[in-house]
């Protein structure tokens, strides 16, 4: 068995006893403190940004993460809070020539970004091209001039081998944290989450992103080594959940 059979042997062990209900549950502000709110939805209005940006205070939650022509928009709703502002470069598709993804990095922080994810050379990836993938990285840890990268590796299209290979490439670039996928080409898995986790050292932080609509999902998420999660619908599983505590406190 190879190392990386090891590694995958090992996080789907993992994913099956979190699913089955067999994990350490994270407190409801560990989880709310974990969410980047995201809006990427094409054509968001100002009001929609300002919407966003009012929950994401009101909830305590990480970040919001909008797309590029947002940042400065966000950046003036959230000034004096706590709450940072994330955008996306090369998304959804991380097809965009290097000193493109590169200057899209360098604007958003420029113009308000404290984070930024980026997707990385998804063709390099599912080719195991180590080289073209080593100076996408490399390029985006410059271009981000020491501000919090993520980079999302699109694990719905990458095998395992793929996966584990950027990961280890991802992390001798220094990035910040790897994201499991954009939504675009799939959702993330508790398996994706417990391999990334499994296969990064504690230097390297996770994000699990796609598809999460539950507090359940986002608790399993968070228990196999997510540190953040994004999702649009953080609101609609979290309001309840404050409600209900609310009505039983005396």
């Amino acid at each position: 068995m190879t190392d990386i059979e090891l590694l995958s042997k090992r996080a789907r062990i993992k994913a099956a006893k979190a699913e089955a209900g067999l994990f350490e549950r994270p407190s409801p502000e560990r989880v709310r403190g974990s969410i980047d709110h995201t809006l990427l939805a094409a054509g968001a209005s100002v009001e929609d940004v300002a919407a966003l940006c009012d929950e994401a205070v009101r909830f305590g939650f990480a970040s919001v993460c909008v797309p590029l022509s947002c940042v400065p928009d966000a950046r003036r709703f959230l000034s004096g809070s706590a709450v940072k502002v994330s955008s996306v470069a090369a998304f959804p598709l991380g097809a965009t020539p290097i000193p493109v993804k590169t200057a899209e990095v360098r604007w958003a922080l420029d113009n308000g970004a404290d984070e930024v994810d980026a997707v990385v050379d998804i063709r390099a990836a599912r080719a195991l091209d180590r080289r073209a993938l080593r100076d996408d990285l490399s390029a985006l840890r410059e271009a981000s001039r020491g501000a919090i990268l993520k980079v999302i590796l699109e694990m719905p299209l990458l095998n395992d081998v793929q996966a584990v290979t950027a990961v280890m490439l991802a992390e001798q670039a220094g990035v910040d944290f790897v994201k499991t996928c954009t939504g675009f080409a799939g959702g993330v898995t508790f398996y994706h989450v417990a391999l990334l986790r499994t296969a990064a050292s504690d230097r390297v932080r996770i994000k699990a992103s796609g598809g999460i609509r539950t507090y359940a999902a986002a608790e399993i998420l968070v228990a196999l080594g997510a540190d953040r999660l994004g999702t649009s619908k953080a609101t609609q599983f979290l309001g309840p959940l404050d409600r209900n505590r609310e009505s039983e406190e005396p």
